[in-house]
């Protein structure tokens, strides 16, 4: 017997519902932070990123370990390059929070 095959969904648009995404993001139990990328993102299919972006802003609401460090012009393929600065305040929101803690 010969199976018809099912394409699979894309990984995005599993993620892009709150009901995939929030249960990791609730379990973080350490700060993190991000950088949100406001651009368009290379293979994402009309209005799935909105709803990541939704999805993190309630998650962010809920979680006291997360929290939204910018929001920037930059699609997702060139945030390193273009909002290195963005990423790098983030990176030292963190190490000062860790700093804090030992002490």
């Amino acid at each position: 017997m010969v199976q018809a095959h099912r394409p699979q969904k894309r990984p995005t648009a599993r993620l892009a519902r709150e009901r995939e995404l929030a249960p990791v993001l609730d379990a973080i139990t350490v700060p993190t932070r991000f950088v949100v990328a406001s651009g368009t993102s290379l293979g994402s299919k009309g209005d799935e990123q909105d709803r990541i972006r939704a999805s993190l802003d309630a998650v962010v609401a809920r979680n006291p370990n997360l929290a939204i460090s910018a929001k920037v012009a930059s699609n997702h393929d060139h945030i390193l390059r273009k909002d290195f600065t963005a990423v790098a305040d983030a990176v030292r929101d963190v190490a000062r929070l860790h700093t804090t803690a030992e002490r």
